[in-house]
């Protein structure tokens, strides 16, 4: 299982603070590629690693997707 881990950005002049939840499916080599994600204590939807695209289910985060993509690839190297 894989645990939650912080995210903290600047986007836009807001300031967004929250958690990212990997889920179990979609491994792909031993790593998660679908996360939920809590933005400034909301639930934004769920993030999806395709290849070396990120892509998300929600309006929410799809203006901030690749900044959101970016900080979980980092978390992850």
């Amino acid at each position: 299982m894989f645990n939650k881990f912080p995210i903290a950005f600047r986007y836009d002049g807001k300031q967004y603070n929250g958690k990212i939840q990997p889920l179990q499916t979609g491994l792909q080599q031993g790593l998660p590629t679908i996360f939920q994600v809590f933005l400034n204590n909301v639930y934004c939807g769920l993030v999806r690693r395709r290849g070396v695209e990120w892509e998300t289910d929600s309006p929410k985060c799809a203006i901030m997707v690749d900044v959101i993509g970016n900080h979980i690839y980092d978390w992850y190297e």
